[in-house]
């Protein structure tokens, strides 16, 4: 039965939250950004053994939430003049007074070719609030990463549909609060939005990953053989996630 326990370092209490699974062979710990601590037990063994698992790693636990508690998370400002990445490429906002909230992609006008910036084009309605006006721009500049975003990871879903062997599936991109991205029951595949602030080969990293999965649905041996196998430089992007993706917010 899945619940929250704890462990105990140093005379403080650290609740962890057991989840059983038969899909796993060993235990597994992860500490998230967000200071949850999630314990993956076989569903063949005891709470009190996974509990033994986690308690012998407390002091790990203990530094994993220290170093993540001392990260502050960056503000979204969507200004005139504030920039956002997109698929790896830095878009300058310009923000200006429109009848409705919109965003939209579009280049600087200029004398010259290369002198032209990637600019994100902004509209709000000039009786709004500070507040409102955030918020709505917040949730324009997501609809847009949302849209564009489905359109351009389609290419990298029938990319490693083909060198999998799995029929190309329905890409989705959803603002996930706990994960970058999952399978659907129909063999869909849903990525994360923020991962779109991110670098390029890390985005297409979470498309292969998720392909991945419509073959074998665990993270066992078998499923990381064949995230090798399709993209030999996984780990890197995988790294990057791990250490770089908390700063991805709208």
């Amino acid at each position: 039965m899945n619940g929250r326990d704890s462990v105990v370092f140093d005379g403080a209490e650290y609740p962890v939250s057991v989840v059983f699974s038969p899909k796993r062979r060993t235990i597994g710990l992860t500490v998230k950004a967000d200071g949850e601590v999630v314990l993956r037990v076989p569903e063949n063994a005891s709470r009190e053994e996974a509990l033994s698992f986690a308690q012998s790693k407390a002091e790990w636990i203990v530094k994993h939430l220290e170093r993540f508690s001392r990260r502050e998370i960056p503000h979204r400002g969507y200004a005139d003049g504030d920039v956002i990445s997109f698929f790896g490429k830095e878009y300058v906002i310009r923000r200006a007074a429109g009848r409705c909230v919109s965003a939209r992609f579009a280049e600087d006008a200029g004398d010259e070719a290369e002198s032209r910036s990637r600019v994100l084009l902004l509209t709000v309605p000039e009786d709004f609030s500070a507040d409102e006006a955030e918020e709505a721009c917040r949730s324009a500049v997501m609809y847009l990463f949302r849209r564009e975003g489905t359109r351009r990871l389609k290419p990298f879903a029938e990319k490693y549909a083909a060198l999998c062997g799995v029929p190309v599936p329905q890409v989705r991109v959803r603002h996930q609060e706990r994960k970058w991205g999952c399978c659907t029951p129909k063999n869909g595949i849903i990525i994360n939005v923020n991962v779109l602030l991110g670098p390029v080969f890390v985005i297409e990293y979470l498309a292969a990953h998720e392909v991945c999965h419509l073959r074998f649905r665990n993270h066992q041996q078998e499923f990381w053989a064949e995230v090798s196998r399709v993209m030999p430089e996984y780990r890197e992007a995988e790294r990057v996630l791990k250490e770089e993706g908390w700063k991805w917010v709208f």
